[in-house]
């Protein structure tokens, strides 16, 4: 055998090889010996960690999880296909079939929209390609609408729960949040027709929306205060009250990423970090949510000390999973829808006059006292689809219910059936969990802001850089980050350099080999 080091085969390492490496990282494994478990160099695992937020970010926001993909090569036209993209997840938040063939028009629109140009051909190659790139498994549904996906349940848990188990978190400092759209002073438009009558009467429906947020941890022990966000910047019934709710306004009434943000912020971080200090707890937290569109990335949610972070549901999933969405959301919509019947017939006036007058003061104030009137082990038995082991009894959902007599008054003036009014009282009206569907126009506007301020890196960069073929070179490299670990210099420089030709790679060596003499 040469004396000459035998060279090293050049590995490309999985999204999944690469997440396993930054999990072992956080559990404090040395670079050293994490590359010769992969067969790797040390400055691919500096490279790995380097972009751990693009990996996590690519994992979060798949149906399937890293699979066996190797690179997170980005598009010929990365500002096409982030809005095509976005589209997709819209419609498929609202349950829309889509097609390959969907997709591909799609895709022309917005490269004839972007680039002003008519010359792309969306063929099946692209299709595919769009697909790994995305880590979408079902795309062609025919006559069906697009279902939960219980498939990457499994996946996502154990991820989740080896997060929990790597940051070494209590219960108590998991918490989940949601949001859901409410039609806060309307009842269904549904009435009584006789086999005579050709028009039904007309009553106007307010459809007055606001959307409510919901936040607690997986120990039912932390409910923070309810988020409301209505149209009105400062509504005029809220002067000189002190509010129980976080009150934002926006024009249309939903939630957005910049509102979300200054939740988090403001609101969401301060409170944890008081309820952790006064409970005795270490100052870490996890937020768990789903993909919205309303949502900053992982990144933005993530304080500068990095003791308090979020982690993403999959998607498609959510509604199996997450934990508000397992009657918590529902039951705080029925508690209030009951109480709205009870203060409509508590008075001696028509009930849409008391409706009329209902403001949205009273709104905060009855929606607080629905979120108050939830019981704490029904919040914590929500996370038994996702986190079992910490559900020690039992726990009966509380029920709620409207009396007959209720039912049959407010039918009797409103001519809406009791049946109709039971569902109503009973169920969550679809209308208010649309949220906020972009246009084609807010879209590419959107993906222009964002590729003039968030340029990506080459993809050499994500996947595992190329090895150097020349002995000195490695050698040069080796040396080099033994001597800046040696001296607290940082590593970037050579990394960088490692990237050069070997000429300067060798000529960087005798200098550093100079020095370290």
């Amino acid at each position: 055998m040469s004396s000459q080091t035998q060279k090293r085969k050049h590995k490309t390492l999985t999204i999944k090889e690469k997440c396993d490496i930054l999990d072992r990282l956080n559990r404090n494994e040395t670079f050293s010996s994490l590359a010769s478990e992969y067969g790797v160099g040390r400055s691919t695992i500096y490279d790995i960690k380097k972009n751990h937020e693009k990996i996590k970010k690519f994992v979060s926001t798949t149906d399937c999880g890293p699979g066996k993909r190797q690179t997170l090569k980005k598009a010929d036209h990365p500002e096409v296909e982030q809005a095509l993209y976005m589209w997709f997840l819209q419609k498929r938040n609202r349950h829309a079939p889509i097609s390959g063939p969907m997709l591909a028009m799609k895709a022309k629109f917005f490269y004839k929209e972007i680039t002003k140009k008519d010359d792309f051909v969306a063929g099946k190659g692209w299709l595919e390609r769009f697909k790994s790139r995305h880590g979408i498994r079902l795309m062609t549904i025919t006559g069906e609408k697009l279902s939960n996906d219980a498939t990457c349940i499994e996946p996502f848990k154990l991820r989740f729960l080896q997060k929990v188990n790597d940051l070494n978190l209590d219960p108590s400092q998991v918490y989940n949040a949601d949001e859901s759209g409410l039609f806060w002073r309307v009842m269904p438009n549904k009435t009584f027709v006789s086999c005579n009558e050709k028009h039904v009467p007309g009553r106007k429906v307010s459809k007055e929306r606001v959307t409510i947020l919901l936040c607690a941890n997986a120990a039912g022990t932390h409910a923070l205060k309810m988020v409301v966000i209505g149209k009105s910047n400062k509504p005029r019934e809220f002067k000189n009250i002190d509010l129980p709710v976080h009150y934002y306004g926006q024009k249309s009434a939903w939630m957005t990423k910049d509102v979300f943000k200054k939740w988090f912020d403001e609101c969401f971080v301060p409170e944890v970090r008081k309820w952790l200090k006064v409970h005795n707890f270490r100052q870490k937290a996890l937020l768990l949510l789903d993909n919205a569109l309303g949502h900053p990335s992982e990144e933005e949610l993530t304080t500068e000390d990095k003791c308090i972070t979020a982690m993403f549901l999959p998607p498609n999933c959510t509604a199996l999973i997450q934990p508000i969405d397992q009657n918590i959301i529902q039951f705080v919509k029925q508690d209030y829808k009951k109480n709205l019947l009870l203060r409509a017939v508590s008075k001696d006036q028509p009930i849409e006059k008391t409706l009329k007058e209902f403001n949205m003061k009273d709104l905060v104030f009855a929606l607080s006292h629905s979120w108050s009137a939830l019981p704490s082990s029904t919040i914590k038995s929500s996370w038994k689809k996702l986190w079992p082991d910490i559900i020690t009894t039992p726990s009966n959902d509380p029920q709620i219910s409207v009396t007959s007599e209720v039912i049959e008054q407010v039918s009797a003036e409103t001519q809406i059936s009791p049946e109709d009014l039971e569902v109503w009282c009973r169920g969550m009206d679809k209308e208010e969990n649309v949220f906020l569907e972009m246009s084609d126009e807010d879209i590419i506007k959107e993906v222009s802001n964002n590729t003039t301020n968030d340029q990506e890196d080459n993809d050499d960069v994500i996947a595992t850089a190329p090895q150097v073929t020349d002995q000195d070179a490695v050698n040069a490299f080796e040396l080099g980050l033994q001597w800046a670990e040696e001296n607290g210099t940082s590593y970037n420089e050579l990394l960088l350099l490692r990237r050069l030709r070997d000429k300067a790679l060798i000529s960087r060596y005798n200098n550093l080999k100079r020095k370290k003499n």
